[in-house]
């Protein structure tokens, strides 16, 4: 064999062990979980945009946005949950219906301020939530304070695996109608950045009805994308979609023909070092 062609089979092994190497390491499985440091505070910021219509109805829609400023200071850390104390310090809620300009003006004034203790799982579940005064609060108000959606798998996992979940809706469906459902969702790890510190993970799933009780049927899809920060141990940013379909069927006694409704809320979540 020539020197040229020895050479020419050292470059070619060399590069087959760097490649194995690199999918070796790809395939490591991670642990994305919630394990933030003691002390800090992270700031977040939350913007919703609520659309609801009426198809059949021609100019029949609302829309509503949100922004909340708050900051989350992280209390303890134990191996499989965290306390933190979650602090509003900013809200403002707009509408385009100005017969809700009272209802509006005076939901914003409940949020700023509202301080809450969470314990949260390491996969972000609320395991508990208490007001300033150790009072415990709905799920609801829990859920929605947490600014951390619980969707970390329970082992593991690889770059294009996938793992799902059931998330509660919010009780309370457009225009104060009555309704409850949940999403179901598969969840894909499908990349890692930074040496592996940054996972970057993608959602897609159904909404379905818990019940069709109080006249209400709901069914939809949400989809979105999230971005950990496997150091900080904090979900940095997320961005959902929701569109939901409502059959809203009143009383055979009020003589009303059942209402359709199509809701499209858009959300994305930041966790920045300051404001």
């Amino acid at each position: 064999m020539t020197v040229g062609k020895k050479q020419a089979l050292r470059r070619c092994l060399r590069a087959t062990l760097v490649l194995c190497a690199s999918t070796a390491g790809a395939q490591e499985p991670v642990l994305l979980r919630l394990h933030p440091r003691v002390g800090d505070t992270l700031h977040t910021l939350l913007e919703q945009q609520t659309d609801v219509s009426m198809p059949a109805a021609v100019g029949r829609s609302t829309s509503t946005s949100v922004a909340i400023h708050s900051q989350t200071i992280v209390r303890s850390v134990q191996p499989t949950s965290t306390i933190v104390l979650t602090v509003v310090d900013s809200a403002r809620l707009t509408s385009s219906d100005s017969h809700t300009a009272a209802t509006i003006a005076a939901a914003q004034k409940a949020i700023e301020g509202q301080q809450l203790v969470l314990q949260l799982g390491a996969d972000g579940t609320v395991e508990w939530a208490r007001d300033i005064k150790g009072a415990l609060v709905s799920r609801e108000i829990a859920d929605a304070m947490s600014s951390m959606p619980a969707v970390f798998p329970k082992k593991p996992v690889i770059v294009g695996q996938q793992w799902t979940r059931e998330m509660p809706l919010p009780s309370g469906g457009p225009l104060g109608a009555k309704g409850s459902g949940r999403a179901k969702a598969t969840f894909r790890l499908d990349s890692l950045g930074r040496n592996g510190t940054l996972a970057f993970v993608s959602m897609r799933g159904e909404i379905v009805p818990d019940s069709a009780s109080q006249g209400v049927e709901l069914n939809g899809t949400i989809s979105g994308a999230m971005q950990l920060d496997r150091i900080r141990g904090w979900m940095t940013d997320s961005k959902f979609l929701i569109v939901l379909r409502s059959l809203v069927t009143p009383p055979a006694s009020s003589g009303l023909a059942p209402m359709r409704f199509l809701t499209r809320v858009t959300q994305r979540l930041r966790t920045m070092d300051k404001r």
